[in-house]
């Protein structure tokens, strides 16, 4: 029996770890990643609503089979508002694209006259064992649950809380009934696995909110003109345009804070720190200064966090790295619990035994 329990802990770590890998990998790369959630019956009998599909993510010039089941996503046509779609592949044609069909549809995607599948558009397939996909039954249902609630930015926070709520009662009971024999470190890595939990599920919550947007322009000696795909275009040596960027709003409780960086120094921005009230919304603007003639690629970051540290240090932070102001204010609703043992007495004084009872056996196996 405890055997089977251990098995099926460490199954459900396994899945838990998996699907935290998995969503903070898509909010990064805004694409699948490692596995994702069906959410409708187009492929069914292969898969069904509620399934978890294993994804097998595409290097930029790999090849694509007549058969795979592939996970796309169109920039133009009557699927371009449908997000992530798994079809399979029925015909192809390497310079033009793909045709692709729900298994469970009668006719293909392109019967309406979307356009054939262009292979930039495709992020991976469904990994298989044999011609067999790896689908994992009914798991995601508490994923498409959760998306009812996803517009409010406080549901995985409450979450959080809810499970750090269960480890304090968990360590209570546990602490009446626990005997006097030494456990090890399994408490201590408990605090340490639930810390790092709170933190993620923080900082996957802030990623999710936040908003990256990539421009590239050209400034000219000789005059203006249009650039395909660039929001600003070709501008001459002297002119200022100014663009919309983005619509924040806070749908939670409590306040936000904001931070837009920018990597480019002829752009300035309407807003670079702001603090976000319950229900308030928030223009920003970008305007282009252009200044030295050249080609430019530039990025601006939109970050919005959660008041855990003083307005001015998040936004010090996220003009380092938008990386580091995350990774920082995610971790610090999870230190409390992470570095409890080491001041709890009993615990510190267990982990030093431990500890020193390793480092022995190690001196044992090792031959110097």
């Amino acid at each position: 029996m405890k055997l089977f329990s251990r098995i099926l802990n460490t199954l459900l770590a396994i899945g838990i770890l998996c699907t935290l890998i998995a969503a903070i990998g898509s909010a990064i790369t805004k694409e699948p990643v490692l596995l994702t959630v069906i959410r409708s019956n187009s492929m069914s009998p292969v898969w069904e609503r509620g399934d978890m599909v294993i994804i097998e993510n595409l290097k930029e010039k790999e090849a694509v089979q007549n058969g795979d089941i592939v996970f796309f996503k169109t920039e133009e046509g009557s699927l371009a508002d449908k997000g992530w779609i798994a079809h399979r592949v029925v015909d192809r044609n390497v310079d033009k694209g793909f045709i692709t069909k729900g298994d469970a549809n009668e006719y293909t995607d392109q019967r309406d006259g979307s356009g054939l599948i262009e292979r930039d558009w495709i992020a991976g397939r469904a990994l298989t064992i044999g011609e067999t996909p790896i689908v994992i039954p009914k798991i995601g249902y508490l994923s498409l649950w959760a998306e009812k609630y996803q517009s409010n930015p406080y549901t995985l926070p409450v979450i959080a809380i809810v499970l750090a709520i269960i480890i304090a009662i968990g360590e209570l009971k546990s602490g009446r009934k626990r005997k006097k024999t030494n456990k090890g470190m399994e408490l201590q890595l408990i605090y340490i696995v639930g810390g790092l939990t709170i933190s993620v599920i923080m900082g996957a919550t802030m990623l999710a909110s936040g908003q990256r947007a990539n421009l590239f322009y050209e400034v000219s000696s000789q005059g203006q003109g249009v650039l395909m795909g660039s929001a600003v275009g070709i501008l001459k040596v002297g002119d200022e345009v100014t663009r919309p960027l983005s619509e924040l709003s806070n749908g939670g409780f409590f306040k936000l804070i904001g931070a837009v960086t920018s990597d480019d120094k002829q752009i300035k921005l309407s807003h670079t720190k702001l603090s976000l009230s319950p229900g308030q919304e928030t223009d920003i603007t970008f305007t282009v200064n252009a200044e030295r003639p050249g080609k430019y690629e530039s990025s601006i970051q939109i970050g919005l966090f959660y008041p855990f540290l003083p307005p001015s240090f998040i936004y010090f932070l996220a003009q380092k790295s938008y990386w580091l102001a995350l990774a920082v204010v995610s971790l610090v609703p999870g230190l409390p619990l992470m570095i409890y043992p080491l001041f709890d007495r009993k615990m510190r004084r267990r982990t030093i035994k431990v500890l020193r009872r390793k480092r022995r056996t190690l001196r044992g196996i090792l031959p110097f």
